[in-house]
Parts: structure tokens; C-alpha cells; sequence
């Protein structure tokens, strides 16, 4: 890891006609190769999955930087493996809270 605090990430994507190819007549491990790229930036694979619906699969990962996560999901498009790639970033409900108290709010009348 690269230091810092680490942050849940969770990806949705769809994989372009290349990347759906590769999968019905590849031999790759997607995992694995999701795991050596979130590594190579610092980043830890928790979970892959091939999904039903609009997605074609959910990753959570953990990295300190929204940056590097968005890395990869930039080169997995570029590579054309990906038509798109969506990035959520878990925040901390009790955090979210003490904010908002502190936010000062008037609706315009």
C-alpha cells in the first residue's frame, strides 16, 4: 500500500463487445488481472463479481485515493475492455452526520 488512509471503493462496469468476447472465448482470469492492477497502484481487490442486470460486474476495492482507483477504470476503458465504468466511494455515515449538523441551511423563502 501506498501509506495514507485507506478508502472502500465500489465499481460498477460494463464490459464493451471486446471485453464481453474475452470472456465468453478467453482464458483469463479477470480477477487476477484486477487484482495485479489495483496493486500496481496501491490498491487491494476485496471483492469481484459478474453481475445480471445493467452491470456486467461490481469490484469493491480499497485504496487511498479516489485517483488511483479512477486510474485503472480510465486504462481498462482505454485498453477497450470496458464501455463504461462507474466509481462510488463509501463514506462514513457518522462523519456525514457531524457535518451535517454543522451546515448552516435557510431554504429561500
Amino acid at each position: 500500500m501506498l501509506g495514507g488512509i485507506m478508502t472502500i471503493f465500489v465499481q460498477l462496469g460494463i464490459y464493451s463487445n471486446k471485453g464481453a468476447d474475452g470472456i465468453i472465448n478467453g482464458e483469463s482470469d479477470r480477477k487476477a488481472a484486477m487484482e495485479k492492477m489495483l496493486s500496481s497502484v496501491g490498491a487491494k481487490l476485496l471483492e469481484y463479481h459478474i453481475t445480471r442486470g445493467k452491470y456486467d460486474f461490481v469490484l469493491l476495492s480499497e485504496a487511498n485515493s479516489f485517483e488511483s482507483v479512477a486510474a485503472c477504470a480510465l486504462k481498462a476503458k482505454a485498453s477497450g475492455t470496458l464501455s463504461e465504468a462507474i466509481t462510488l466511494e463509501a463514506v462514513d455515515l457518522n462523519k456525514v452526520r457531524e457535518m451535517g449538523r454543522l451546515v448552516d441551511f435557510s431554504p429561500p423563502k
